[in-house]
């Protein structure tokens, strides 16, 4: 007996498609019997069936088109593969920072869970991209979390090897990371439960030959450094004369390296301590006075102490380089790499004349450092110091309404401390207000308000970050993890959270120091900030420099000119070349300074020390006033003492406090010009009393109110 002949089901599927009035040939004829999951032969078809199948086909088709890319651009982080049927295969992809600023990503590729699959599902359906969005941003947010959890221990091991690393390779630290940089795009580690025992052996190889990579083009570094810092360094004859002795005290805040160099600095004949603020030149003065050292301090404004002391604290841009000594330090060394002030670190490091550089910092800066040393052909031993107590990151949020007695809220504008400060004072609390505008005196005033109890919570931007005495500080609260700096928004680094959060839990003070945020979103950037993920260093790893009067002199007698602007122009070109060791520090300010100093008839190297006032060169006021005092040096007449207003508002007060320091600043350099120095220094300190007394004012007035009408309403 002949077998029965089973019936095609395309040709089911066939006849299907023609009663319900569609063309065959418009229809993936395969694609739809995958999608109904019908065998091949023999299969029943029905046209509802069919119908409803060509509807999710259609909607898988347009969603592909239109509704993933659209999710892309929503969610970046989801991925998704599209296969011929039109079906998608959907991966969560997690990049876990190994160095902070995004920089050596662990890929990490994972399918989402069941929640989040069904709602993917649905806007497949439903060809709605934007259906559940919310809820999908959160389960999504909730997997990666779940990863990053899962993968800590393997993640700061590897972050604890990378750092040991980049100690190693020292000023070859760009290589290293260049190459794991790379190697690590190449690779995609697909999450399960071995990846966080798999981890560290499938790197190993990876960081050993970033290793290498950096040591071959070591000595070719070496030589190029050694041409293209030639000449720099060789014109610090004093410090060449020395052969100095580096020693790079490394340590997060609290760790005691400023101590020790000090402790070394005070044991010395003869030595200086070069800060990074005026406030901390000065602490540091009476400090060496306190010891009965024959003290004394310089600073752009003023001149204190003994005539002729065998120790002197200054700020670093007046560090003295021709005058022999035996111990220099060198404090927040890191600030090499700051864009505006970094050039006085750069002069400093190359050429203070001590016989012992002590310089002090976090380790971020060790590249930098190794690679100075190697290239003055000098002597470099790395002294790590640890915490001396420990940092405790609270893992629930902490609201402003939840701010303790001890605690310091740090935001990263002044308007954001303001608006904290009213937020705290109506809660009945007593504050102290820091923040970059305020000169060192308010600061200082504030913070002892703090210290003694005056004020039981301070608000403060990074400022508390170097220097001041705070004493009680129990906790840092941070109300963002974002700050503005100059040009862009950005996150904070890992080092510069580490430095803010660092003045919690001083030591003597306090056994721990605790860290929270008033946001949930912020608490991860600390935490991994805190677990000791390194800091990468620099994408750009050249010294910024500035030009000397002797440089600005120089070339103007070789161009025979007079114009400031072409001068900075000039020596831009010449010294900012392909494979320099070096970039310019605030040269595009500078520059707009010198368009206006132009117009002065004054000698360039008078030019000069007027575009580098420590003025703010982004308010049009003191903008003014720069070029009107520019004008009266080249017509030969003096520059009276400014006329202010004690009645004026905070920012009117603070203003007239940068206006007379830079009156001050200026009479150093032309003291017949600038000749009214102690009616500017007295109006300077009736400014600085306003400002202190609307502070204190303000950060009481209103809790009293609040007082008052609370007991009036309980009576």
């Amino acid at each position: 007996m002949a077998r029965k002949r089973l019936h095609p089901t395309i040709e089911s599927l066939i006849e299907s498609i023609v009663r319900l009035g569609l063309s065959p040939k418009s229809v993936d004829l395969e694609a739809l019997r995958a999608t109904l999951e019908l065998p091949e032969f023999g299969a029943a078809v029905e046209d509802e069936r069919v119908a409803r199948a060509l509807r999710e086909m259609a909607a898988a088709r347009a969603f592909a088109e239109t509704g993933i890319p659209a999710l892309k651009q929503a969610l970046p982080a989801l991925k998704a593969a599209v296969a011929k049927d039109h079906g998608i295969t959907w991966s969560l992809r997690i990049a876990i920072p190994l160095l902070d600023a995004g920089r050596m990503d662990v890929r990490v590729e994972a399918a989402p869970e069941r929640e989040a699959a069904e709602i993917l599902a649905g806007m497949a359906r439903r060809n709605d991209p934007t259906d559940r969005i919310d809820a999908l941003r959160a389960a999504l947010a909730g997997t990666e979390h779940e990863i990053v959890q899962a993968l800590r221990k393997p993640i700061d091991r590897l972050r604890s090897q990378i750092l040991a690393d980049l100690r190693d390779v020292g000023g070859d630290a760009a290589a290293y990371i260049a190459h794991m940089d790379r190697s690590l795009r190449s690779r995609q580690f697909r999450y399960g439960p071995k990846l966080a025992r798999s981890l560290i052996d499938a790197l190993t190889p990876v960081r050993q030959r970033a290793k290498a990579v950096a040591r071959e083009g070591s000595r070719l570094r070496l030589l190029r450094d050694r041409v293209g810092f030639g000449a720099y360094i060789e014109k610090f004859g004093a410090a060449r004369r020395l052969n100095r002795r580096i020693l790079f005290h490394m340590g997060p805040t609290n760790s005691g390296k400023t101590y020790a160099a000090l402790q070394a600095l005070t044991a010395a004949p003869t030595g200086a301590y070069l800060a990074p603020l005026r406030l901390l030149a000065l602490e540091n003065f009476e400090a060496l006075r306190e010891r009965g050292l024959r003290a004394g301090m310089v600073t752009g404004e003023e001149v204190l102490g003994e005539i002729d002391p065998t120790h002197t604290a200054r700020t670093i841009e007046t560090a003295d380089l021709t005058r022999p000594i035996d111990v220099a330090v060198i404090d927040e060394i890191q600030m090499l790499s700051d864009p505006d002030r970094g050039w006085a670190w750069t002069n400093a490091l190359f050429g203070v004349p001590a016989r012992t550089v002590i310089v002090c910092g976090s380790d971020d800066a060790l590249s930098y450092v190794r690679r100075a040393a190697e290239a003055a052909n000098e002597s470099l031993e790395v002294i790590p110091f640890e915490r001396k107590s420990p940092l405790l990151l609270q893992e629930e949020a902490s609201p402003l309404e939840t701010v303790e007695p001890g605690d310091a809220v740090v935001a990263f504008s002044r308007r954001a401390v303001h608006e904290n400060r009213e937020i705290l004072v109506a809660r009945g609390h007593r504050v102290a207000t820091i923040y970059g505008a305020l000169s060192p005196e308010v600061r200082r005033a504030e913070a002892a308000r703090f210290r003694s109890g005056e004020a039981n919570v301070l608000v403060t931007t990074d400022a508390i970050g170097m220097g001041l005495n705070l004493g009680p500080l129990k906790r840092i609260v941070f109300s963002a993890v974002r700050k503005w700096d100059g040009t862009a928004e950005r996150a904070l680094t890992n080092s510069e959270i580490r430095q803010i959060a660092g003045r919690a839990g001083r030591y003597g003070h306090h056994e721990i120091g605790y860290v929270a945020a008033t946001e949930p979103t912020a608490l991860e950037p600390i935490r991994l900030a805190l677990s000791g993920a390194p800091t990468a260093p620099a994408a750009d790893m050249r010294f910024f420099v500035r030009p000397d009067l002797t440089a600005i002199r120089s070339v103007a007698e070789e161009m025979r000119t007079s114009s400031l602007y072409e001068v900075m122009t000039h020596f831009a070109r010449a010294t900012f070349y392909a494979g320099s060791p070096f970039q310019p520090s605030a040269l595009e300010e500078i520059l707009e300074v010198a368009r206006t100093i132009d117009r002065a008839r004054l000698p360039i190297e008078e030019k000069f020390i007027f575009s580098v006032c420590p003025i703010n060169r982004r308010d049009e006021i003191a903008m003014g006033m720069l070029e009107r005092w520019s004008q009266a040096r080249a017509i030969g007449t003096t520059v009276p003492a400014l006329r202010a207003s004690m009645a004026g508002e905070l920012d009117y007060q603070e203003r007239t406090v940068k206006l007379a320091s830079a009156y001050l600043w200026l009479a150093r350099r032309f003291p017949d010009t600038f000749d009214d120095v102690e009616s500017i220094r007295q109006m300077r300190g009736r400014a600085n009393d306003a400002i202190e007394h609307h502070l204190r004012e303000t950060a009481t007035r209103k809790a009293e109110r609040r007082t008052r009408r609370v007991a009036g309403t309980r009576n």
